[in-house]
């Protein structure tokens, strides 16, 4: 092979490799970027709880008529169990628009069947020797705030609110007095774990924490 035909393989070579290298660092930061984007109103997601080491599954609904609501929530191992069960629109109480932020008051509407699975609720009374049982309600505002729910950041240091951010979700009955969405007990319509409120932010090995994500 001549000395310049030789260079000019070289060469290609290494800028072949090269934007190979650079095609995977660009698809790397994107994706570690859209797993790190602001919350947003008018979003769907998913929600991850944390429960030994986040093993808790994903906010489901699945079964009918629980505490006398429209849909049984509880969590599943499949993100998409059953045609939107396991999706969530973040929508604001006030109107708001944009980025949420931790501290505001949200409604939750479950997208099973393209948004027909109601809204997250508390209804009922100690359920899995909880403080409040959880289902879904056709209602934002079924009784007094049962269906709001204020986003808390674990990040003290900061008012964002990010996928993949771990968070707490405070129930709005009462006068915020509904508590902390959590797991406790096994099973619950044949899914993964029970989902009801407790009175405290960290119940049992992450229990009370979950994560907004994209999928």
């Amino acid at each position: 092979m001549k000395k310049s035909t030789f260079v000019k393989a070289t060469m290609g070579a290494v800028l072949l490799l090269t934007t190979g290298i650079f095609s995977v660092t660009n698809v790397n930061s994107s994706q570690a970027h859209s797993a790190n984007q602001k919350l947003r109103y008018g979003q769907t997601y998913k929600l991850v709880n944390g429960y030994d080491n986040w093993q808790g599954g994903y906010l489901d609904t699945r079964g009918r008529g629980c505490s006398e609501n429209l849909l049984c929530v509880s969590t599943a191992n499949n993100p998409n169990r059953d045609n939107g069960s396991g999706s969530w629109k973040i929508l604001s109480k006030t109107g708001k628009t944009g980025v949420v932020e931790s501290l505001d008051d949200v409604y939750l509407q479950n997208q099973y069947e393209q948004g027909a699975g109601g809204y997250l609720d508390t209804r009922g009374r100690n359920c899995s020797e909880n403080l409040l049982c959880v289902s879904t309600a056709n209602n934002p505002n079924r009784d007094s705030g049962s269906g709001t729910w204020k986003i808390i950041s674990k990040n003290k240091s900061s008012d964002d609110l990010r996928e993949g951010q771990p968070v707490q979700l405070v129930n709005g009955y009462g006068n915020g007095q509904g508590g902390y969405l959590d797991t406790r007990g096994r099973s619950c319509n044949e899914n993964l774990l029970c989902v009801s409120t407790a009175a405290g932010a960290d119940r049992d090995s992450g229990s009370g924490t979950w994560k907004f994500i994209k999928q």
